[in-house]
């Protein structure tokens, strides 16, 4: 980051800590000394300064990257992509030394749980979850060192541990990003391929594992890539993928991995009839051929239905999957003391 940028941050951060000392002043001298009212009403508006200040600089700095996107975008997309035009995608280098963090870890606390004297079995299985996830990270990460993360050409997409896929078995493309408590977002894209154990050319063992538990790309048809904000923008790449997805098949339609088949099917349909109803000839169509038209209304209003029984299903699921992790951390927070009842 360059200092122009770091200088405005520091500027806010000394500002809030002034702010929070005055309001301290304040609130310790309002009883004894009126003036202090001064120093606390100054106190809160140097905070709210720096607030706005803050917020101020990182509108500017969304816009520059927005700006920046989309001049790469154009710059990607302004020619014609030739059967030797690629976009590489570079990986994470934090993917390997989290993999080594989590399996070191994990075979710590492991080893602490077996050689306890009571051998708790709290720890054991802690440690023996971070040891295999830790394990499978670098299982998956260390073929592809050397390698991109994602190729992008016009026939297709590629991947270190799936090998090329071509744009013809892509059903579906999504671009999944989770906004970190400290606001860091994270990006992975996410491709639909529905007979991805017929088309992928490499199909890793870690796949065949995760299969087992109806997981990963064999089991659920889903291949993801997890994109680094370090060279390309993410919302570049799922730009890109889209559009030459588009420009290999003809298909441009959305696609949600969380929900089911059903739902982006009936999606599908949707956007397809509404695209055909705002044509310029939409309305000589409709009453050249009622029936066709009273066919559509019908088959919107099922799918319509069909979507919001399915948007019902995954909130009931959300609740019940949000009440089993909440009773699962009351439990592992009370365990101490069900710990010393059962051994009393």
């Amino acid at each position: 980051m360059e200092g122009g940028s770091d200088m405005p941050q520091l500027v806010n951060l000394f500002l809030v800590v002034f702010g929070v000392i005055a309001i301290g002043a304040g609130l310790a001298g309002l009883r004894s000394n009126p003036a202090s009212l001064v120093v606390l009403i100054v106190g809160i508006g140097v905070i709210a300064l720096a607030y706005f200040s803050d917020r101020r600089r990182e509108r500017r700095r969304e816009e520059r990257e927005r700006a920046d996107g989309q001049r790469r975008l154009d710059e990607l997309t302004g020619r014609a992509w030739g059967p030797g035009d690629s976009l590489r995608v570079p990986r994470s280098v934090w993917v390997v030394p989290v993999g080594l963090l989590l399996a070191a870890a994990g075979a710590g606390v492991w080893h602490m749980g077996v050689t306890t004297l009571w051998q708790d079995w709290i720890p054991v299985l802690v440690g023996a979850v971070f040891l295999v996830s830790g394990g499978l990270i670098l299982a998956r990460t260390l073929p592809g060192i050397g390698r991109p993360a994602l190729e992008l050409t016009s026939a297709g997409f590629a991947t270190p541990l799936n090998g090329r896929i071509a744009w013809r078995d892509v059903s579906g493309v999504f671009l999944h990003a989770v906004t970190h408590r400290n606001g860091v977002e994270s990006f992975r894209l996410m491709f639909r391929v529905k007979q991805f154990a017929r088309v992928a050319t490499a199909i890793h063992w870690t796949d065949r594992l995760f299969a087992t538990f109806r997981l990963g790309a064999l089991a659920r048809g889903v291949v993801e890539v997890g994109l680094p904000k370090s060279k390309e923008p993410p919302k570049v790449v799922y730009a890109l993928a889209r559009l030459l997805w588009k420009q290999a098949t003809g298909h441009d339609h959305d696609w949600n991995p969380l929900m089911s088949d059903q739902y982006n099917e009936a999606l599908q349909r949707m956007e397809a009839i509404t695209a055909r109803m705002q044509e310029p000839d939409a309305v000589e169509a409709s009453l050249a051929d009622p029936e066709r038209l009273s066919q559509d209304m019908a088959q919107l209003d099922q799918d319509m239905a069909l979507i919001a029984r399915e948007r019902r299903r995954e909130l009931v699921q959300a609740k019940w999957v949000g009440g089993v992790l909440v009773a699962l951390m009351l439990l592992a927070f009370a365990w101490p003391w069900v710990g010393r009842l059962l051994r009393s």
